[in-house]
């Protein structure tokens, strides 16, 4: 058995670190995506400005995501040390991938030197390093730790697989050292990766089967002797899914469906197609297979499209493989159950999107390990073995840096998207999004109209294009095309907020008002809403219904410096100067290059010039 000193951990951490930063450095200026809007940048708890308890608790149990306060409370962190500064956000990221990289590197090292399998891999941590490395270089995992939402996966799997690690770790304990730190760490981390996402529920269920696989060595009588604990743990874990459900788990699901157009069924059924297209994807990941947004053909029946019952014949092919094997094939076994036991979440009656990458990050893991066993031979890896891993760690090395490069820029991503799901709606208006943000209006209005061709009721699509006719001051069109999105969404709060501004461009003040006060009505949080209404205000001399609307918008977004410059100048209007400058010399806190602030402080610090 080989032996591994302090130096050769820092090596394998070296390792991760280097190849980590190699293949995502270029990823730290990649743009908020799709959730990442509704999770991050619109949720207004996690602002935090002040880090209270209070203010952290907020923003850990925010109404968004409240199941995932550990997720939740990071990304309140990158907002207080640097508000919405890309790069934090993405090291963060980064981190988290390479600190996951190496604590799976010890849970397969633990696991090669368990009872079952430590006579026959008898250098366990090299095989480790292969498998952990090839795991951590996949592309298709670039998703899971690219954009920046899925830092929920992302941490959930790196605490899960901490937590088996530490419970590894402590079995293997030798006699007479305490075990129990050991559990309580695991039980620990173990909380901290439900608290990032619920997937992290299946994780008593894979503790007891890693136990009897490899530390009990399939003992049956182990098994009929603790048929009480297994129960427990079974219970435990149905319990965490209960939970993260809500106090009715069959309402809960029946929610999930509310704006789908499949039927649970439906689901069920097309998740046997996209569980062995997570299988394709991992064997051959390259970047022309990937895509952040896929038009899945749904499965309406077993039969149709036929596909459907080869899929499900697969899966029960790959379970009665793993159940027939597990003695000669222990690993393969093992590494099949784990793959299609931490896909039952995601892949199963719940109705969440039918497909997307990064729910393949933490079902991989063993895989890769089955894998690595499978080139090697006792004694040594085989030479083919390891000029065949050596070559699959550059290439996809290789692979991720060059999808990591299309996630920089939104015209590019969404253009491979469009290309890879040329007949999905949401493709085409999300292209739309990201070019007219570029200033391409034409070829903007061209994928906005594409998407309400392929779905006539979609309603971001027609707010989206009256967001262009805007842009390019028809004011008419887009009028119509906002009233359109709102006899689909009548309580669709923003777009009133859209319809304001319109009437702004167009002269009708009061009417603009009325709008913005529907949108308060809808969202009292809209921080737009309440300064367009509060500058409407200022502008048309009514100073002190101004003031209170622009203080209420600093109270919600108090690292605004425009905002506090906009108030300063109606204290000014109002001839409150004492608060004008404690106003303007807060804007300038925030920005201090803000010139207009600046002449704006200086003339209030001389009495003579105030008036």
């Amino acid at each position: 058995m080989e032996s591994i000193t302090k130096r050769h951990y820092w090596l394998v951490v070296a390792i991760f670190s280097g190849l980590g930063w190699l293949l995502y450095a270029n990823t730290l200026d990649v743009p908020f995506y799709f959730d990442d809007t509704r999770n991050i940048v619109e949720n207004l708890p996690l602002r935090v400005t002040s880090p209270t308890p209070q203010a952290l608790l907020d923003a850990a149990f925010n109404k968004v995501q409240p199941n995932r306060p550990v997720a939740n409370l990071s990304f309140a962190l990158n907002y207080y040390w640097h508000q919405y500064n890309l790069a934090g956000y993405h090291i963060f990221n980064i981190t988290c991938h390479i600190l996951t990289g190496f604590f799976l590197f010890l849970l397969f090292q633990a696991t090669l030197q368990t009872p079952a399998l430590q006579n026959r891999y008898p250098h366990p941590a090299k095989l480790a390093l292969a498998a952990a490395l090839l795991w951590f270089v996949n592309p298709v995992h670039s998703q899971a730790v690219t954009y920046t939402v899925q830092r929920m996966t992302g941490m959930a799997a790196m605490f899960y697989v901490l937590a088996l690690w530490l419970y590894v770790r402590g079995r293997l304990a030798t006699p007479g050292h305490r075990q129990w730190p050991w559990h309580a760490a695991a039980g620990l981390a173990g909380l901290l990766a439900l608290g990032c996402k619920e997937i992290a529920a299946t994780l008593p269920v894979m503790t007891v089967l890693l136990e009897w696989y490899f530390i009990q060595d399939l003992d049956r009588r182990w098994l009929k002797r603790s048929a009480p604990i297994l129960l427990a743990v079974t219970g435990f874990a149905a319990l965490l899914a209960w939970h993260s459900l809500g106090a009715s788990p069959l309402e809960s699901i029946t929610k999930t469906y509310a704006y789908r157009d499949f039927t649970p069924w439906e689901r069920v059924l097309t998740e046997w197609r996209v569980v062995m297209h997570y299988l394709s994807l991992l064997a051959y990941p390259n970047p022309s297979r990937l895509n952040l947004d896929y038009d899945f053909a749904l499965s309406r029946s077993i039969l149709n499209p036929a596909t459907t019952l080869l899929a499900g014949l697969a899966i029960l092919l790959l379970f009665a493989t793993a159940t027939v094997s597990t003695k000669k094939f222990r690993l393969f076994s093992f590494a099949i159950l784990w793959f299609l036991g931490n896909l039952v979440i995601e892949s199963s009656v719940i109705g969440l999107e039918i497909i997307f990458e990064h729910r393949a990050y933490l079902p991989s893991m063993f895989l890769a390990l089955a894998l690595v066993a499978a080139c090697s031979r006792p004694g040594r890896l085989r030479w083919a073995g390891i000029i065949a891993l050596c070559g699959a760690i550059a290439l996809g090395s290789f692979w991720t840096r060059a999808r990591n490069q299309l996630w920089r820029d939104p015209v590019a991503l969404w253009s491979d998207c469009a290309k890879k799901s040329p007949n999905k709606a949401r493709v085409h208006n999300n292209l739309s999004v990201a070019l007219m943000e570029s200033g391409q209006l034409d070829h903007a209005l061209r994928e906005a109209k594409n998407a309400l061709r392929l779905q006539p009721d979609f309603v971001n699509a027609h707010v989206n294009l009256g967001n262009i006719y805007r842009d390019q001051q028809h004011w008419d069109a887009a009028l119509a095309e906002y009233f359109a999105a709102l006899q689909l969404k009548p309580d669709y709060a923003e777009v009133y907020t859209s319809i304001g501004n319109v009437c702004v461009a167009k002269g009708q003040l009061d009417r603009a008002a009325t709008f913005y006060q529907k949108t308060l009505a809808l969202q009292p949080d809209s921080v737009r809403a309440r300064v367009n209404l509060a500058s409407l205000l200022a502008g048309r001399g009514q100073t002190e219904l101004a003031i209170a609307e622009f203080e209420k918008a600093v109270a919600m977004q108090p690292e605004d410096g425009d905002i506090r410059y906009n108030l300063g100048l109606a204290y000014i209007a109002a001839h409150r100067y004492p608060e004008a400058l404690h106003a303007l010399e807060a804007a300038l806190r925030i920005n201090p290059a803000d010139q207009q602030a600046r002449l704006a402080a200086e003339k209030l610090r001389h009495p003579r010039n105030a008036h």
